[in-house]
């Protein structure tokens, strides 16, 4: 179902603002990690793979490191919706300093008893 994922999308970007856009509370980036799946894997805009290790890595040392971060999300468009494993395409559009950079993304999502699970995230930088 389209709502469930597009709020499940918007959920999780608000969160990274939050965390990176902000002082967050620590439970932030708990609650972002928890989203993820295990055996989560990134594909960057610059062409880097990522594991969910590496991504939280990365995220424990980013709390306030973009003062004042926007993250939009927007043409979310589900590719394949099949039982338990969804395919969606979205735009990202950050919003930070006064520039604004966008990307589209394209992510694997698992619904699970426990709520939907991220399980892999491909971003392409758009470019302008």
């Amino acid at each position: 179902m389209k709502t469930d994922v597009t709020t499940e999308v918007e959920r999780v970007h608000r969160l990274l603002a939050k965390w990176m856009g902000s002082d967050g509370e620590p439970a932030v980036l708990e609650t972002l990690r928890a989203a993820h799946a295990d055996d989560f894997t990134m594909i960057t805009t610059d062409g880097r793979q990522m594991t969910v290790d590496d991504l939280f890595g990365a995220l424990s040392g980013a709390r306030n490191a973009a003062p004042g971060l926007g993250i939009e999300v927007d043409e979310v468009t589900v590719a394949e919706d099949a039982a338990d494993l969804v395919v969606v395409h979205f735009r990202e559009t950050h919003q930070h300093e006064g520039r604004t950079t966008q990307r589209r993304t394209t992510a694997v999502l698992h619904r699970t008893p426990q709520g939907i699970r991220w399980r892999h995230l491909h971003e392409t930088a758009v470019a302008g």
